[in-house]
């Protein structure tokens, strides 16, 4: 199938525009405005360029999905492992849109119309997220092209309402590091990093540039979302995001934009473990693969504490940033691969180290910093040993 490049840049808005990335954005509010907004740019050009070489461009000039691509340096078993884990954290993020979306709905509909359910609101969200993976591809194009568009037209809306909501009142809460607010950003931005390969592997001369338009489609659209949630405690005082629109005079078109926004993200996270899932046991469609995430999602959000949210984004970071900086180096340095038993010890290096280097409160994140020592011991370890011909995806 060919990329449409307009349809990948609009996806990938339409990813970004998320009550997830508005809700961790609300986090760095103890920076106050400017330090928050530095944070917020810095982390985002990490954690899309990261994405954006090894992930979306490896993937559009093999034609295979990003966790596929690994098989150049990790052979098929690494494949059948990340898959697995990817499936997993893909299962994770459902849950955690569906949350998210149940308890901003309920914030608004209590609001409007004196009613909450958990169950209710968080079964809406599953159910169009069904009949989003059950669409026709063509049509399911067509129609998110326009939802998308209407929902970056109400995230502005948005935007207006909050930033004319109020004065900057100073920061409080939870102190933060600046160093920390940076790896927030990138961990958000690198949750879509075994993803993106799903969608830029379509037959398309130009690799690049479809790599860089979707990424630029994510780049824009979730700097305006972390901005967002920000700009609603800066401005409010309040870190509830959905209680300031419930006040405001837009209530209903937050609630639309709420439930289709997370309908448009969380099919992505669905339809792509379900690929994983797919390639794991190649087994049934990889649609109803995805009903069976999108369900399973369900029953663990209705039970799941947002608590871990914070948590579950750094285990991302320490999963997958790891995995494709040995890709990169590999690929991009190296030119070739280490052996098999090297890039697994690496890559376990790598997600051990990241907890211990977060100690170290980075000021560009653990992310880079993990990303420098990581690739330079690679490096040099392929230097210092044989190396191997680079296996091209099967």
């Amino acid at each position: 199938m060919a990329i449409r490049y307009r349809s990948q840049f609009l996806l990938w808005l339409g990813a970004a525009i998320s009550i997830a990335e508005i809700v961790t954005g609300t986090l760095l509010a103890p920076l106050g405005w400017r330090l928050g907004l530095l944070a917020i740019l810095l982390g985002h050009v990490i954690g899309c360029g990261l994405f954006l070489l090894p992930a979306a461009y490896l993937s559009a000039r093999q034609h295979q999905t990003a966790i596929a691509v690994t098989q150049t340096v990790f052979g098929p078993w690494g494949v059948r492992l990340f898959s697995l884990l990817n499936a997993l954290q893909l299962l994770g993020w459902t849950a955690v849109m569906i949350v998210n979306a149940q308890l901003a709905m309920n914030g608004i509909s209590r609001h409007l119309f004196h009613f909450q359910s958990a169950a209710v609101m968080a079964s809406i969200v599953a159910v169009l997220i069904i009949i989003w993976l059950l669409m026709n591809h063509d049509w399911l194009f067509r129609i998110n092209n326009v939802v998308v568009v209407l929902l970056a037209v109400g995230m502005l809306v948005m935007m207006g309402t909050i930033v004319a909501s109020g004065s900057v009142h100073a920061a409080s809460g939870v102190s933060l590091s600046f160093g920390s607010a940076v790896e927030l950003n990138v961990t958000t931005a690198l949750s879509w990093l075994p993803l993106i390969g799903d969608y830029t592997r379509g037959e398309t001369q130009q690799p690049w540039r479809a790599s860089l338009v979707s990424v630029s489609g994510y780049f824009l659209g979730s700097i305006a979302m972390f901005t967002i949630g920000l700009l609603t405690v800066v401005l409010t005082g309040n870190a509830d995001f959905t209680a300031v629109l419930a006040e405001s005079k837009i209530g209903s078109l937050a609630l639309l934009v709420i439930v289709f926004s997370t309908v448009t993200t969380t099919f992505m996270d669905a339809y792509s473990a379900a690929t994983n899932l797919n390639n794991l046991f190649h087994r049934g469609h990889v649609n109803l693969w995805g009903v069976g995430v999108t369900l399973v999602g369900l029953a663990i959000a209705l039970g799941v504490s947002m608590s871990y949210y914070q948590n579950f984004l750094y285990a991302i970071g320490a999963v997958f940033t790891p995995l494709f900086a040995i890709l990169a180096v590999s690929v991009f340095g190296l030119k070739q691969r280490l052996a098999l038993g090297w890039n697994f010890a690496w890559w376990l290096v790598g997600v051990l180290g990241y907890s211990w280097l977060q100690r170290l409160d980075f000021i560009g994140g653990t992310t880079l910093l993990l990303l420098v020592l990581l690739s330079a011991g690679v490096y040099l370890t392929g230097k210092l040993t044989k190396l191997y011909p680079l296996v091209e995806a099967a």
